[in-house]
């Protein structure tokens, strides 16, 4: 096996372009809390739409 100088190992790259698991996470979590907001929204509209809502009284 070759041994690196300290020149060489300076110059060795990787593994600084990855995107970790809590960031990953955190992005599925907007996603999933946008989609939900969307069902809401578009129930809402529907509701309002077909003129069904509930009564305040």
């Amino acid at each position: 096996m070759k041994k690196i100088e300290e020149k060489e190992l300076e110059e060795i790259l990787g593994g600084n372009t990855s995107i970790s698991g809590p960031i990953i996470n955190a992005i599925t979590n907007v996603i999933k809390l946008l989609k939900d907001a969307g069902y809401s929204l578009g129930s809402g509209l529907r509701r309002i739409g077909e003129n069904n809502l509930c009564p305040l009284e």
